[in-house]
């Protein structure tokens, strides 16, 4: 009797640890805003204070050659949350990508997982536009803000030059948070003193009394809603695995952050990018700009005729970008010590990235929405189950964004179609899971190439469109008009010089080219 009652008992036990060994991991995902190269693991700036992203890549896979498919927030985040190229869904320019038949045709991660059994949760920006009802449960609400205000709308704040004004408050905003605007009245407006919130559903004053008596930034709400969240699951203790979604909206601008930040970064010690004199001569974006001037050349214009020199408007300008990114990085920091402090901590896949990058006036460009390095490339860290054995190791092949859908659905066993319908899309990108288990592989289905495509705006067809490919080694860039930019990123880290005409390197752009019409399908 005795022993059949320890059979039992052993056998009970047995299955429970199965099925607990059955059960599917958590992940995080954060996804950072306009987050450029400009952290300690990725060197991108020598001053970048980023200790909570480089302790994360420590214990990780980082892929230091990652890409987004569209260098700018909406369509970047409609491919990447729906794993399917611009290249098929059409999608690379500023319309509504709910508005897109492919896309909205196609289950996103938070439809997907929640097919799997998964509770889906959001907080902050992770789509630009979110899709209706795909969510368990969403935090806080994403409010770029605060900005100034003049009592009848958000303006540019009084701190910075007036110069900028024409790129809207938003995009023209970069101080303190402790530079509490004040607006003046005019003939137009009543004046204001304080800051505001913009998003419709937040509109209204935000509060800044000091750094300790203030309303909570949109990213400290999303870290408390975390915090929230991890407790009440938690004390639940809910099987049911989640996948949880934040985004931080820093360091997209308004570069408006707690002065402690800034404090890391005095004005006159920032040290500005290495720039050549006269870089954009040998490019081709201005020409391919329908007679404009490109936004990202308008910001550098208007940001330098603002200071009484180009240094200084940078100092400036990248000061309040780098605190930004500490800013961004504490919040990383809190995140990920509430998930370790948790009974999660050991079943939860981490995944973080940035949407796109940002020139910070390399080519007299401080935007994105451009073909090169700065502005396409990202970085990635995935932070798998088990990984001690490749912890800190790098990744050096090229990827794309649209990689960590399926890289997702196979470290968590997700099974069943992605497409809600057939006007939907099948996944375009690859499980970036063979290069987590073996950073050196030469075993991975994807491309050799990654590609990135912003709009030409004279055709609705891909290969009409401006578009790059960046190998391990090598940059190669198509605009619709037939110009070609080539770099060679062995000497030409800075891709100063364009080789595309150079006869020494047509074998490579040749090869560049065809990888690029196979990414097209043409």
């Amino acid at each position: 009797m005795l022993f059949k009652q320890i059979t039992y008992i052993f056998l009970t036990c047995f299955s429970l640890s199965c099925l607990n060994a059955q059960e599917k991991p958590n992940v995080l995902m954060i996804v950072l805003d306009d987050l450029n190269d400009y952290i300690g693991v990725m060197g991108g700036h020598p001053q970048a204070h980023t200790p909570n992203i480089d302790r994360l890549a420590s214990q990780s896979v980082l892929f230091k050659n990652a890409h987004a498919n569209v260098p700018v927030c909406s369509p970047s985040r409609a491919s990447f949350m729906n794993g399917i190229s611009p290249v098929t869904s059409k999608y690379w320019g500023f319309s509504d990508w709910t508005k897109n038949e492919i896309l909205m045709h196609s289950k996103s991660i938070p439809e997907y997982v929640k097919d799997n059994g998964y509770n889906a949760y959001q907080t902050g920006k992770i789509f630009h536009k979110t899709k209706p009802n795909v969510w368990t449960e969403m935090g806080a609400i994403a409010d770029y803000g605060p900005l100034a205000y003049n009592g009848k709308k958000t303006i540019i704040h009084p701190s910075n030059p007036s110069e900028m004004g024409a790129l809207g408050a938003l995009d023209a905003t970069f101080t303190s948070l402790a530079d509490v605007p004040n607006v003046k009245k005019t003939d137009t407006a009543p004046g204001y003193k304080g800051w505001y919130n913009i998003h419709w559903k937040t509109k209204g004053p935000f509060k800044y009394n000091s750094e300790t008596n203030r309303d909570l930034l949109t990213d400290e709400k999303s870290v408390l809603y975390f915090k929230n969240k991890i407790k009440e699951l938690a004390k639940k203790n809910s099987k049911t695995p989640f996948f949880m979604g934040i985004g931080f909206i820093r360091p997209h601008t308004p570069l408006v952050v707690p002065q402690k930040y800034y404090d890391l970064f005095p004005l006159d010690e920032v040290q500005i990018p290495v720039l050549k004199e006269n870089d954009k001569d040998d490019t081709k974006l201005q020409e391919n700009s329908l007679g404009k001037e490109p936004r990202g050349r308008m910001a550098f214009r208007t940001l330098t005729e603002g200071y009484s020199s180009k240094e200084r408007a940078l100092q400036t300008y990248i000061q309040a970008y780098l605190a930004s990114v500490a800013f961004a990085d504490a919040m990383v920091g809190q995140t990920l010590n509430t998930l370790e402090e948790s009974s999660f901590k050991d079943n939860t896949i981490v995944i973080l990235f940035s949407d796109h990058g940002y020139n910070m006036g390399e080519k007299d460009y401080l935007f994105k929405y451009c073909l090169w390095d700065k502005t396409t490339r990202v970085p990635l860290i995935i932070r798998g189950l088990n990984n001690e054995k490749n912890a800190g190791k790098t990744v050096n092949h090229p990827v794309s964004l649209i990689d960590i859908y399926p890289t997702i659905k196979e470290l968590c066993k997700l099974k069943g179609s992605t497409l809600i319908d057939k006007k939907g899309a099948k996944l375009d990108g690859h499980s970036l899971v063979p290069f987590l288990k073996d950073p050196l592989t030469k075993k991975w289905d994807g491309p050799d190439t990654a590609l990135t495509i912003i709009a030409s705006w004279k055709s609705k067809h891909p290969k009409e469109q401006h578009i790059a490919v960046k190998s391990e080694n090598y940059r190669y860039i198509r605009y619709a008009n037939g110009a070609e930019e080539l770099y060679n990123h062995i000497t030409d880290p800075y891709e100063w010089n364009n080789l595309a005409k150079d006869s020494k390197f047509k074998k490579t752009k040749e090869k560049m080219a065809k990888s690029l019409k196979k990414q097209l399908n043409q």
